[in-house]
């Protein structure tokens, strides 16, 4: 029996056909989503159910590493320009990202994602020996673990990328992110209680015979905790199959200089993909900008509790993005990621006009419940929009590498610059902040009008098709 298929899967499954395309798509259905799991082929039924329970203690991770920042400052009294180099601390790992890919392109992806993961964890327990003086340190370990954590992205999304049918893709690993962010926004809020106060952990220390901890030593003791249980995490997500393209492991093996050159072709070559990335990067080096100045101006100007920094920087966004990452999965799955993401980023500027304007902590969550939603989607258009221009299965690293490459070069600088411009405006972070949100909304704009131009993408199994739309506002 012939099943009916939409267009929009049709014009997906021609999209990222190539090596074993059968094996990546399951029978065709009247709609791309949602996913009747029983269609799902085993290798996608293992790795969705591994992933789905590593997810459950990597949100603890993401809470220590979103609560970084604001740790720093709180806890460890640190001054503005070591927020700042705390926060670069991705770009390294962004832009080593580049030999990740390089060899994700000719080797097993699983060894790329398991070992930066293990040692992002192993880096995060070695907080536990800090004393609460020793700032300096804790600037290069939490550093440390965000370059960890962020170099083997092109290979994790390589793993999606042939693991999960195309169609699906979206809507599957938005299903599992959920789950991280609702267990972060939960890691948060009891990290909150334990180090304002309001959580007693007395019995805790009673029945462990250990003496009570003072402040000041809980916060080490928490990031240790939390690195513990990241480790459980990183080695159920490597006991996932991966569906390894024959022709990528028996190819010779490209030498670095023609991965750079490999980088630069398609720099070159493919001016809808530079121009998407073109756009990232200058509404990315502006939100980026803002990541140390508003620890800084929550902690120094509207005087937020460890309870106010965990709602503003995870609880709030990573509950709204759980709620909506469902939602936004169809719309990744179907639509344009340069259209879709110039309508989320007006979204999304709202949250550095609340900034701007705040004169209490409680307005912070106004605009960051508008920045959850809007990374709800944004979180998967930046995970997986590269896919969108990738001709081949081969070409795919490549895109990636390209991606988290220039990421890692705006979050090498813009922190530092975030502080430098703050102290242009008289230590005030309320210009900064304005100024950013006329930048994001109207790099929206651009994006959604420049995106109604794209040229049809040429695919390997049959005539140029034209890109999905975003029909509507």
């Amino acid at each position: 029996m012939k099943h009916a298929c939409s267009p929009i899967a049709r014009v997906w499954r021609r999209r990222e056909g190539g090596v074993n395309s059968r094996l990546f798509t399951t029978p065709a259905v009247d709609s791309p989503y949602p996913n009747p799991l029983g269609q799902l082929d085993a290798i996608a039924m293992r790795t969705l159910r591994l992933d789905l329970a590593a997810s459950v203690f990597a949100g603890a991770t993401e809470a220590v590493l979103q609560m970084g920042p604001a740790l720093a400052k709180k806890g460890f009294d640190a001054t503005g320009m070591q927020v700042a180099l705390l926060t670069c601390g991705q770009s390294l790992g962004l832009i080593l990202s580049f030999f990740v890919a390089h060899l994700a392109a000719h080797s097993r992806k699983m060894p790329l994602v398991f070992w930066p993961e293990a040692l992002r964890c192993l880096v995060l327990v070695a907080v536990f020996f800090l004393d609460p003086s020793f700032v300096v340190w804790f600037v290069v370990l939490h550093a440390a673990a965000q370059m960890f954590h962020n170099m083997p992205l092109p290979a994790r999304v390589t793993i999606y990328r042939l693991n999960y049918p195309s169609e699906l893709r979206g809507g599957i690993v938005g299903r599992n992110r959920r789950v991280v962010f609702l267990v972060a926004a939960i890691v948060s809020i009891v990290m909150s209680g334990v180090l304002d106060g309001w959580i007693d952990l007395g019995s805790l220390y009673g029945a462990l015979g250990v003496t009570r901890e003072t402040t000041g030593r809980l916060v080490p003791s928490v990031v240790a905790a939390v690195g513990l249980l990241g480790i459980v995490g990183t080695g159920l997500f490597a006991l996932a199959p991966v569906r390894e393209p024959p022709r990528a492991l028996e190819a010779p093996r490209q030498s670095y200089a023609g991965t750079l050159r490999a980088f630069v072709r398609v720099w070159l070559e493919d001016k809808e993909f530079r121009r998407y990335e073109n756009f990232f990067f200058i509404f990315g080096f502006a939100n980026i900008m803002t990541i140390p100045l508003t620890q800084l101006h929550a902690v120094d100007v509207l005087h937020a509790s460890y309870f106010d920094l965990a709602m503003i920087n995870v609880a709030v966004m990573q509950v709204l993005m759980a709620l909506t990452m469902g939602w936004w999965g169809k719309l990744v799955d179907r639509y344009s990621p340069s259209r879709l993401r110039g309508f989320i980023n007006v979204i999304f500027s709202i949250d550095f006009l609340a900034l701007a304007i705040a004169p209490t902590v409680e307005w912070l969550y106004v605009g960051r419940a508008f920045r959850g939603i809007a990374l709800g989607g944004g979180t998967l258009i930046w995970m997986l929009g590269a896919l969108y221009y990738a001709r081949t299965p081969e070409k795919v690293p490549i895109y990636l590498g390209v991606h988290t490459v220039l990421t890692g070069v705006r979050w090498a600088v813009a922190p530092v610059v975030g502080v430098w411009a703050q102290s242009w405006f008289g230590g005030s972070s309320r210009p900064v902040f304005f100024i950013v949100f006329v930048v994001v909304l109207f790099t929206a704009l651009l994006m959604i009008r420049s995106s109604r131009h794209e040229e049809p993408r040429t695919t390997p199994e049959g005539p140029p098709m034209p890109a999905p739309r975003m029909t509507g506002a």
